[in-house]
Parts: structure tokens; C-alpha cells; sequence
């Protein structure tokens, strides 16, 4: 079996995350070019393993495919999931987001982005071509939902989310965890974005797996 799989998020870049990039197949929506085509070719990528991780847009996107998905893995780590974006977010900033990209280019915007997600030192590079992609996935965020049903299985999920989160409310995986029956909440020391340290001890401890053995 293999490790499994990383879902990111939105600009999402596996140079936020050097050591799980390498371990698992690293996913970014659409950013990658096998991906272009939606949902369908990430359920043909994600083939199974010993873990699914997902990340805020990954996440959702693995919420609405979990039917499929979920099976493929012995454990699921969904951090800060949401059910639907415009619930908590006003579509209008979204769209100022969307206005912003297309106006300027992504890296102002993915870096105003990541900025509100917590993160510190060095930033990834946005390559200006991915700007298209990053607008596509703007856009699928004012009009995808994720419908789940109360006590769907969630017995192999452990759901993460950090306590300073500004991008995406506590209030969201606490919806999904409330419809996930026996899946586990976690608060972190986080903002949006969940620290590379934090999720290999998450993994470590979810799999037993000596890969996941943080670093630091």
C-alpha cells in the first residue's frame, strides 16, 4: 500500500509543504495540468494508500468525491474543510479576489492570500501563467457544495483546524465534523494554514507510519 495523497489548497503549492510534496502525490487544484478537466481526473489520480490529507479547497473537493474517495484510504486528515466557501465567506470577497487576479496578475493576490493564511519567511513563487487556473478555482469556490447527510461514516476521519484561523471559520469543520459521525476535531496553534510539523505529527500518529516522523 501506498502512502496516499495531499489535496492542497487553493494556491496550494508544494513548496509550503517540501517533505509531504516528496512523500505523498501532491496535488494542487487546478494548478496541475492533469486536473484541468475537474473532479472526474482527481478521482482517476487518487488511487489509495495509507492516508488522504486535504487542505481547505482540497479538502472540500475531497468532501464532495468522499463517497469514492474515503474508501480508498485507511485514514482521512481533513484540515479546515467547509461544506460550501460562500457559507462563511461573502461571494463579494471573492470575487474582489477574482477582480484582483485578473486585473494584476496572481502574485499580489496569492500573496495577500497567504499573508491572512498566517504563514511566515519565504513565500512560493507564483508563476504568472497559473493565473488562469487560480481564477478557475476562485470561481468554483462561489458555486460549489459539498452535500452531506447527518451521521454519514466518518469513523477514519480526523478533521484539523487552527484556533487563529482567519480565512475559514471554526465554525465550518465544526458543521463537518457534526455530520461525519466518529470522526475526530482537533484545534491547533494554527492560522489557515496548517504548519508542516504539525501535520507529520498528525500523520505520525494517525498511521504509525515512521515517514511521517516530524523533523524538528
Amino acid at each position: 500500500m501506498t502512502l496516499g495523497a495531499f489535496v492542497s489548497g487553493w494556491a496550494g503549492y508544494g513548496a509550503l509543504y517540501p517533505v509531504l510534496s516528496e512523500l505523498l502525490d501532491f496535488v494542487v487544484p487546478f494548478v496541475d495540468t492533469d486536473l484541468e478537466q475537474g473532479e472526474e481526473n482527481l478521482v482517476r489520480r487518487l488511487t489509495g494508500g495509507e492516508v488522504l490529507v486535504a487542505w481547505s479547497t482540497g479538502a472540500h473537493m475531497v468532501l464532495r468525491l468522499r463517497k469514492t474517495l474515503f474508501p480508498r484510504y485507511r485514514r482521512v486528515v481533513l484540515a479546515a474543510p467547509f461544506v460550501a466557501f460562500y457559507d462563511y465567506v461573502p461571494r463579494e470577497t471573492v470575487r474582489a479576489m477574482l477582480d484582483s487576479l485578473l486585473a494584476e496578475g496572481p502574485q499580489r493576490t496569492a500573496r495577500a492570500f497567504y499573508r491572512n493564511c498566517g504563514m511566515r519567511g519565504a513565500l512560493p513563487e507564483v508563476p504568472v501563467e497559473h493565473g488562469p487556473a487560480l481564477a478557475a478555482g476562485l470561481e468554483y469556490l462561489l458555486t460549489s457544495r459539498a452535500v452531506l447527510a447527518l451521521d454519514e461514516d466518518g469513523s477514519r476521519v480526523r478533521i484539523l483546524h487552527g484556533a487563529s484561523d482567519r480565512i475559514v471559520p471554526m465554525q465550518a469543520s465544526a458543521h463537518v465534523a457534526g455530520l461525519l459521525s466518529g470522526s475526530w476535531r482537533s484545534l491547533i496553534d494554527a492560522g489557515h494554514f496548517v504548519p508542516e510539523e504539525t501535520l507529520l505529527a498528525v500523520l505520525h500518529e494517525e498511521t504509525g507510519c515512521d515517514a511521517f516522523q516530524p523533523r524538528g
